[in-house]
């Protein structure tokens, strides 16, 4: 049967992890607090009509309160199941076997499984860590970007936690590229600056965003693009109104109609943050600074496999650990379990 698949997709990468079923879950940049009622509980009535598909009427209120939400028009916003249903779409549809993507190295992962997925020839560009953050190599990914079909950056930057573009490069590679701009804002929330407003002078730029992080619905899958009008038609072409699952669908919509509870959120992982932060630092433990919901840590010990024996899963990325922010009460079993195993390390 290998013969009857694409060549490119048998040697496609795919997404691996290691999850835990019980414990502490501080590998999947999560959020460690649940919606507000009134969003479980109108997804749940949902359910009810399970037998059904939803009015597409669903579809047109939520890409209405996106639209208020960033202040566009509704023509301009895609709806998708997850960020990652965005991904798809943008790959799939505007892109080619030997289509050149730029990306950064690190990013997320989902990239390069997209990419290999549809068989697209790869660019990296490096991020450098300089003293508490890392750094974007600006001449190179806008050189890089010229000829290529799309250029793909996640701001803030996942793993490192850091932004890494300023609206001015994002300007200059949509001046200067042949192809298309997506800058992934996944954790737009815990950053604070967009370039959505870059859009109506730029109609290559698109921008991703994501219900997974701040509004704390992983699960529902939920996620949009933000992009030029003739983009968000083409896109809207190949899906249906019934793409996000009705339950989802209404989840999305109740989030979006009472998302004032985000800001509460967004604040008390910023506290549990500086709290992790601090006290990985404390250990001695070499930790960059972030703006998401999560931090970017060095270490030369195996701080994984004694986080794991003690029911905390954790993210290692090479010679880094990639560690979510939790509770605060998640936090301090962290920060407990590791200042025990490393002054033991450091005893021996």
């Amino acid at each position: 049967m290998k013969n009857k698949i694409k060549p490119w997709l048998l040697q496609a990468k795919e997404y691996d992890f290691t999850d835990i079923k019980e414990g502490i879950r501080l590998h999947l940049n999560e959020s460690p607090f649940r919606p507000p009622e009134v969003v479980i509980e109108k997804a749940s009535r949902a359910m009810l009509n399970c037998n059904r598909y939803q009015n597409p009427e669903l579809l047109e209120r939520f890409r209405e309160l996106v639209a208020e939400y960033n202040k566009v028009d509704k023509d301009m916003v895609y709806a998708s199941p997850g960020a990652d249903g965005s991904l798809r779409s943008i790959f799939y549809n505007f892109l080619s076997p030997s289509s050149t993507i730029v990306i950064n190295n690190p990013s997320y992962s989902m990239y390069k499984v997209y990419s290999s997925t549809v068989g697209l020839k790869l660019k990296e560009i490096q991020l450098k860590p300089i003293g508490e953050w890392w750094v974007e190599d600006n001449e190179a990914l806008v050189n890089a970007s010229r000829e290529a079909e799309i250029t793909v950056i996640d701001n803030p930057n996942n793993p490192t936690g850091s932004p890494v573009l300023t609206k001015d490069i994002v300007k200059e590679i949509a001046e200067t590229t042949k192809g298309l701009v997506l800058v992934d804002e996944a954790y737009f929330e815990f950053y604070g600056k967009s370039v959505i407003d870059l859009i109506s002078d730029y109609p290559n730029l698109m921008v991703v965003r994501t219900l997974s992080k701040a509004f704390s619905m992983a699960s529902f899958r939920v996620g949009y693009t933000i992009a030029d009008k003739e983009i968000v038609k083409a896109l809207m072409k190949s899906s249906t109104p019934f793409d996000i699952a009705l339950p989802s669908l209404v989840a999305g919509i109740t989030a979006m109609e009472n998302r004032g509870y985000v800001k509460g959120i967004v604040e008390e992982i910023k506290r549990n943050r500086e709290t992790m932060l601090l006290g990985l630092r404390r250990l001695g433990l070499k930790v960059y600074n972030s703006v998401t919901n999560f931090l970017l840590v060095d270490s030369d010990k195996d701080i994984w496999n004694e986080l794991w024996r003690h029911g905390i899963a954790i993210r290692k990325l090479g010679e880094h650990y990639r560690i979510s922010i939790g509770t605060r009460e998640e936090v301090e079993m962290l920060l407990n379990v590791l200042g025990d195993f490393l002054e033991d390390s450091n005893t021996k």
